[in-house]
């Protein structure tokens, strides 16, 4: 199976995947139509499931084609895994982006702290709101937490609209940017609101900054008539190198060791959820490092953030070949097993379940 890289522009990289005949891509115009490069709905006829859509949505100081890049490597280790074969047989799997631009100069930074901002904010309304209608004593803990998260996509949502209805100086372009940013969560909604009405399962795969910008997306979907009673059903979160407090989906994997979310995004005020992966490198050396690296560290990321450097363990040669690192990077626990788990075994796992729970949901 190869992957073909045909074209891509700011809106999204569509590859579609028919497992176990072919892979196929396609390009997208700035208004989303998709533009197919083989016959497939014969195949889709085929298939018991709907279609799947897998979309990669990218952190900060990424490049168009530094987040088309990710989205491919993702699409390697899917596509390369025999269970997601199987899971998805015989049926089409679409392979998105959903491109979450950098700004120039401190954008990006001040975004991240306004972000950061914003959460609180709706996080505290929503435990106000719980608390002021005794709501906590009327729910069991399950249903509790629905309720929670509907009032916290209302709250996120007002936040977000309130912060981008306030008036900044046209000088300051930081504030500009960071006001821009509320706004592209429209775009991108409706982005994936067109997968949905179109009956397909979606699958948003958020790294970084990203899993404050799927809050918004979430967050503007929940509010749409059209599609919100189906969210549950079908659209499903992954986060990875989560810096938010939060995830839609309560499925998530933060490295222990990544500096970026718990050194750097904690000191701009950020409150991330808590590292749930404990990984080093397959020689049994840590990850951990805070003012100096190793060769091996520095081969991958001196951070231990980066989506494909560290949670994908892997890299692109010059002639963009999906290659792993060596060596892998591991779970601690599991490093002397004659199969050790990987990172991005564990993300593979959890867009296997997140599929699973909305194929189950159907």
């Amino acid at each position: 199976m190869q992957l073909h890289y045909k074209s891509i522009t700011r809106t999204a990289l569509y590859c579609s995947l028919l497992v176990p005949l072919c892979l196929s891509s396609a390009y997208a115009t700035e208004s989303g139509n998709a533009v197919n490069t083989t016959n497939t709905h014969q195949i889709l006829n085929q298939s018991q499931q709907p279609p799947v859509s897998v979309y990669f949505l990218n952190g900060i100081f990424n490049t168009d084609i530094q987040s088309q890049t990710s989205a491919i490597a993702l699409f390697e280790r899917l596509k390369n895994n025999p269970d997601f074969l199987q899971l998805v047989n015989n049926q089409q799997v679409h392979l998105r982006t959903l491109y979450n631009p950098t700004d120039p100069y401190m954008g990006d930074i001040y975004e991240l702290s306004a972000q950061a901002g914003i959460q609180k904010e709706a996080l505290a309304a929503t435990e106000a709101r719980l608390a002021e209608e005794n709501q906590n004593n009327q729910y069991d803990a399950a249903d509790l937490e629905i309720l929670r998260r509907a009032i916290f996509n209302q709250e996120i949502h007002k936040a977000n609209q309130a912060y981008q209805a306030q008036d900044y100086s046209s000088f300051n372009f930081i504030h500009k940017a960071g006001n821009r940013a509320i706004g592209h969560y429209q775009m991108l909604a409706k982005e994936v609101k067109k997968s949905l009405l179109a009956g397909e399962k979606v699958v948003i795969v958020a790294h970084s900054q990203g899993n404050y910008v799927v809050q918004g997306i979430y967050a503007q979907l929940a509010q749409d008539p059209q599609v919100s009673t189906h969210l549950a059903n079908n659209l499903s979160v992954v986060g990875v190198a989560n810096v938010a407090a939060t995830t839609p989906s309560a499925s998530y994997i933060t490295n222990k060791d990544d500096l970026a979310v718990y050194r750097w995004h904690t000191k701009q005020g950020g409150n991330p959820m808590t590292a749930n992966f404990n990984a080093i490198f397959a020689n049994g050396e840590s990850l951990s490092a805070y003012f100096w690296e190793s060769a091996v560290q520095k081969q991958n990321d001196s951070q231990n953030h980066g989506f494909i450097e560290t949670y994908l363990s892997a890299r692109f040669n010059t002639n963009q070949e999906f290659t792993p690192h060596q060596p892998e990077i591991i779970a601690k626990e599991t490093q002397n097993d004659a199969t050790p788990k990987t990172i991005y075994g564990n993300i593979v796992t959890r867009v296997m379940n997140g599929i699973e729970t909305i194929f189950s949901a159907s």
